[in-house]
């Protein structure tokens, strides 16, 4: 992004079954699509976005681990020190262009991770 571009900055709290397990800060250029508080209640980010036409394509995430510190613990209803994974992600449209920055920490007690690798072709004899 340019130097200086203005951008959305939204933080949200994801839930299951009224609990709460993720604290997500999104950022996201604010030339890309107008967002409100009140269309971000109605409906998901990544909807409003497919619905201004953004296609995501492909994202770079980087995730890790962090104990929580005492207002992490507190928003998301777990002890001060512990365990929370974390996540920093870019996404990219189909053209390239970085759409969305987040940082998000969820509840280790209560999230996990599972990823899917693409299957590796045999290894071929060489010549």
């Amino acid at each position: 992004m340019p130097e200086r571009a203005l951008v959305n900055s939204l933080q949200r709290i994801r839930l299951a079954n009224g609990e709460p397990i993720a604290l997500m800060h999104n950022y996201l250029p604010a030339a890309l699509v107008h967002l409100s508080i009140e269309m971000l209640e109605q409906h998901g980010l990544y909807e409003l976005l497919r619905a201004a036409g953004i296609r995501m394509c492909s994202a770079t995430q980087r995730m890790c681990a962090k104990n929580a510190s005492a207002a992490e613990a507190r928003t998301l209803g777990e002890t001060r020190g512990a365990a929370l994974l974390t996540m920093e992600r870019i996404a990219y449209d189909d053209t390239g262009r970085p759409v969305e920055f987040g940082q998000h920490l969820y509840r280790a007690s209560r999230y996990a991770f599972t990823t899917s690798l693409p299957r590796a072709e045999p290894a071929r004899p060489g010549p």
